[in-house]
């Protein structure tokens, strides 16, 4: 599966000691219809924007690393700071479309009003 970074899981490093395992190259890629605010303590974090675009990378991954994600993301806490969602995400600087897995950021929803459901832009005809 594919998760798209945009914040401090972008450094390979970080998200690798995280996970515990050496993970493949990962491809740039671009988010529409999210925007990168800052969040509580100055933590990175995107919100639904229809007119926003959001760059970061694209990583290959394996199912058991959710679990791992989703504790440090804070998605599994009461309340969540995170929640993660379905997007698709552009690729090959646009030549391709593919869908991706993203931790939305939750506190911004709820302190600037701005929430729903899933999910980036879908696929461009």
């Amino acid at each position: 599966m594919r998760l798209f970074t945009y914040g401090t899981l972008m450094r390979r490093g970080r998200l690798e000691a995280l996970l515990g395992v050496k993970l493949p190259e990962p491809q740039r890629a671009l988010l529409r219809g999210y925007r990168r605010i800052e969040g509580p303590q100055g933590v990175p974090m995107i919100v639904p924007d229809a007119k926003g675009e959001v760059e970061g990378l694209l990583w290959e991954i394996g199912d058991a690393d959710l679990t791992f994600l989703d504790h440090y993301e804070g998605a599994d806490a009461a309340p969540p700071l995170y929640r993660r969602a379905r997007v698709y995400v552009e690729v090959q600087a646009g030549q391709e479309t593919v869908e991706a897995l993203v931790y939305v950021g939750q506190w911004a929803n709820e302190t600037q009003g701005e929430g729903g459901d899933d999910l980036g832009a879908g696929p461009r005809d």
